[in-house]
């Protein structure tokens, strides 16, 4: 069978984003993870891990959202057990330590001026990270309520999207963000975002028909 597809989306000294498919009924290349690797599922599908020395196991379903976490040099491989459905992951691997260990992250944190739900839903945290999937249903979101980012961070679109960003007073008109499906967007965070209002702000998806969908890891 053919191997995976992947593309590489973004890749600077800290993060390297992949985005790996499967058409159904195909094999995945075993991948031995160069780096800790966050594995974020994209659609429901099916897949059969293959472990290497203890053959296949059944094909077992795998939920839109899902998230798998590996340890660098981890092996991994499986097939699209699907019929018809793709299978597809976001990858995020992690290619330098954390810069602030959990109880400084805890901290930083705790002192934002706003919340810090950067997301709609905590979909996975570590020593290395925090992922959040970003989803707002057609013309979803309150740009009166501002999130906090206080962490470095990068999101990846899953699906064409708009999002319009509001200051953290409230004020519509800080962005108007159009996103095809694969677009990545890094940010730095300077030292005492925590206390700057300015890096906080709201969002609200700009599509009336359609809904808005957004991967985002903090890195720690």
């Amino acid at each position: 069978m053919l191997a995976a597809t992947t593309k590489l989306l973004f890749e600077n000294a800290r993060m390297r984003i992949v985005d790996f498919r499967l058409a159904p009924g195909v094999r995945g290349g075993l991948a031995k993870h160069e780096f800790p690797t966050l594995r974020w599922q994209v659609g429901d599908c099916l897949h059969q891990r293959l472990r290497p020395g203890s053959g296949e196991e059944d094909a077992v379903a795998v939920c839109d959202k899902e998230v798998f976490w590996c340890e660098r040099g981890s092996p991994y491989e499986c097939v699209n057990a699907h019929p018809t459905d793709e299978y597809r992951q976001i990858c995020w691997s992690f290619k330098q330590p954390p810069k602030r260990d959990n109880a400084q992250v805890r901290e930083l944190l705790d002192s934002a001026i706003y919340s810090t739900d950067v997301g709609t839903t905590l979909a996975f945290e570590n020593e290395y990270c925090r992922a959040w999937d970003f989803f707002l249903e057609p013309g979803g979101g309150d740009q009166s309520v501002p999130h906090h980012h206080v962490l470095d961070y990068c999101f990846v679109y899953v699906a064409h999207g708009r999002l319009l960003g509001s200051h953290h007073d409230g004020r519509p008109g800080l962005f108007d963000s159009i996103n095809d499906d694969g677009d990545v967007t890094w940010f730095d965070m300077p030292d005492g975002a925590e206390a700057d209002p300015t890096c906080a702000h709201g969002g609200k998806n700009g599509y009336d028909d359609r809904p808005m969908r957004e991967y985002l890891v903090e890195l720690k």
